[in-house]
């Protein structure tokens, strides 16, 4: 019993050697590849001449560029629209869909205005009745004045015989009843007048309102525009409180850019950006035109307003990369891309150190010309050969 054990033993260490040697011995092919083990140990492959001294070598030095901080951008349009009808009524046509342009004054919508064209006709209907109430006080009015003259007169006429004694008292008495009478008359007639054309005045105010109402039946855009949404169909009630369509100038793009509030004092209006978006494959020019003074305590960050010079293809709602310059200037480690060495995804160069060239790993980003801006891996005062001797 105690010997099928062992031999149990034995044959589970057979089966577990094999594969923990392989791993181990991928594993040791893998950092040896990648230089991990080059670190600080004279570098295969250069000649004697060149242990001894005879390089070609630069001394690290440190500098400045301008610095910028990089975020997420999303484009906006100063001006946007959302359309809404001014009435209440059916929907019977909309012209537009998603991505077509208008103009300003072009039909969006049209809707049903079966109700108000009736209004107008009866307001109609209506002025043209006291239109000739109006006419007969009018009447009235000269007839009633005609009254009054002629009243004037014979009181006149009488006044002056009852003044020589040539005529009755009661006489007189009756003339001046009658211009009393007619008198009244005239300002009855012209009450009435007033009241009638105060009626013709409602009644074309009304026909006004009502061909207001008749006109906001058919939506015009307001702008010229490219339709961001079309929100309503056909056979909808629209109304003043739903959005029908959203239009949004493509001439007049911006940026909004949250930046963290500890670099409130670096960004300046007027700073020129550049903004990446990889949907499109393009980078666009732009000018820091508003920043909004206020912090947004729930991310710690202040916005920033940027205005796009030729936005071409963009869109409300795209993302991007923006990097917005600041005041201030980074120090950084410049070094030629020849001097580095990339194996893989791996990057180092050959330091010179007391007559031996040792790798050292580093990590960079491009800086452009030629040039490559080391992140980590080196320091000031450091000599590295300009150009890599050793590359896989």
């Amino acid at each position: 019993m105690i010997e099928v054990n062992k031999a149990n033993k034995q044959s589970l260490t057979g089966r577990l050697i094999g594969p923990v040697i392989g791993v181990g011995g991928l594993l040791f092919l893998m950092l040896f590849q990648g230089g991990f083990f080059a670190s600080g140990q004279i570098v295969p492959g250069i000649s004697s001449e060149a242990q001894a001294g005879n390089v070609d070598t630069l001394t690290v030095e440190q500098g400045t560029r301008p610095d910028f901080y990089q975020a997420i951008g999303t484009v906006r349009s100063r001006n946007q629209v959302d359309v809404v009808p001014r009435i209440i009524a059916r929907i019977l046509e909309i012209k537009v869909r998603s991505g077509d342009r208008v103009k300003r004054g072009d039909i969006l919508a049209v809707l049903d205005a079966k109700d108000l064209s009736a209004i107008v006709s009866q307001g109609q209907e209506q002025l043209r009745a006291v239109t000739a109430s109006v006419g007969a006080a009018d009447e009235q009015v000269k007839a009633a004045k005609a009254a009054l003259d002629l009243a004037t007169k014979e009181m006149e006429r009488t006044r002056a015989l009852f003044e020589k004694n040539a005529l009755a008292k009661r006489d007189y008495d009756q003339s001046i009843a009658a211009f009393r009478q007619a008198e009244a008359g005239m300002q009855q007639a012209i009450q009435q007048r007033t009241a009638a054309s105060a009626q013709a005045a409602a009644a074309g105010q009304g026909i006004k309102q009502a061909e207001v109402g008749l006109g906001y039946a058919t939506v015009v855009s307001p702008i010229d525009a490219i339709v961001a949404e079309r929100l309503a169909d056909p056979g909808d009630l629209g109304n003043p409180a739903s959005v029908m369509l959203r239009l949004f100038d493509p001439e007049t793009l911006l940026l909004e850019v949250p930046v963290r509030e500890s670099l409130v004092q670096e960004v300046a209006i007027g700073s020129q950006v550049s903004y990446s978006v990889p949907s499109l494959g393009k980078t666009f020019e732009g000018t820091v035109r508003e920043i909004v003074p206020s912090v947004d305590p729930r991310t710690r960050t202040f916005l920033v307003k940027v205005c796009i010079d030729k936005s071409e293809g963009l869109m409300p709602g795209m993302f991007g990369t923006i990097r917005v310059p600041l005041k201030s200037e980074k120090k950084v480690i410049i070094v030629p891309e020849s001097a580095i060495i990339k194996t893989g995804q791996l990057e180092s160069v050959v330091e010179v150190e007391g007559g031996r060239l040792l790798r050292r790993q580093i990590r960079s980003i491009d800086a452009g010309d030629g040039n490559r801006e080391v992140i980590s891996g080196l320091k000031p005062g450091q000599k590295i050969l300009k150009v890599g001797n050793s590359r896989s």
